[in-house]
């Protein structure tokens, strides 16, 4: 069912951005404290996608490297816990804040898209933790040979959650597609001129977000080019034959 959009003031732009923002922290910080209670148990499954590797190569050792580390590994976990549990709540106002910048926007293509986004981000985190991560790591300590490694544990496991994190938002490119497609602020036939260009920045970014090897980029990149011509895709049939 369609809804009437009414103007609304400057000031009642911003209250709505409060609200939006107030409602998103609380539920990050609510489930942040859930999470905490079984920040052991997270720490392990975390640890999982590379301890493969770790048990094969007997010279691995995953160590604390000071006496405040094990603590705020704890909040570090419960809080990026915390934010991937409560994307759906953060996304619902975060979608109805940018929603009556579209004229005509059905109830029911607001709750697809809204279930389209958390899939789209859990996606990205799978296939981070069971792709990208082992195939990654298990590349790289290839080129210690028989030298002993230590390594913080604190900075793998902050490595690993800020990795699924920002692929995870990547992941959300159909979805920004197809709200500024409805805005009019993108085409099909943009980006198809642009393609060259995108499959060279779809590497750089990689390269940003990835361990610096030439595999976790190419694993990345890929995905990241397949995303983009769904947007390709998305544009197209959100705006039709506009090829403005």
């Amino acid at each position: 069912m369609e809804k009437k959009q009414k103007t609304m003031t400057f000031w009642e732009h911003i209250d709505e951005l409060r609200k939006c923002l107030l409602y998103s922290a609380l539920s990050i910080f609510i489930s942040s404290i859930c999470a905490s209670f079984f920040s052991e148990n997270i720490k392990s499954f975390l640890i999982n996608p590379i301890r493969p590797s770790i048990n094969v190569v007997e010279n691995i050792s995953l160590v604390y490297s000071d006496p405040f580390s094990p603590f705020f590994l704890y909040i570090s976990i419960s809080f990026f816990t915390g934010l991937f549990c409560s994307l759906p709540i953060v996304m619902f106002f975060v979608l109805k804040f940018i929603t009556p910048a579209i004229n005509k926007i059905k109830i029911s293509v607001f709750i697809i898209v809204l279930i389209v986004s958390s899939l789209l981000f859990l996606t990205g985190i799978l296939f981070t933790y069971k792709a990208l991560i082992p195939i990654s790591f298990s590349f790289l300590i290839s080129f210690a040979g028989n030298e002993q490694m230590i390594f913080s544990i604190n900075s793998i496991i902050h490595k690993i959650l800020l990795i699924c994190f920002c692929i995870g938002v990547l992941f959300q490119m159909p979805i920004i597609a197809f709200f500024l497609s409805k805005m009019g602020l993108l085409s099909a036939k943009f980006l198809s001129k642009n393609r060259r260009y995108a499959i060279l920045i779809s590497f750089i970014i990689s390269a940003m977000i990835t361990p610096p090897d030439f595999i976790s980029q190419i694993i990345l990149g890929i995905p990241i080019i397949i995303l983009y011509e769904i947007c390709i895709v998305i544009a197209k049939t959100v705006r039709g034959n506009d090829n403005a």
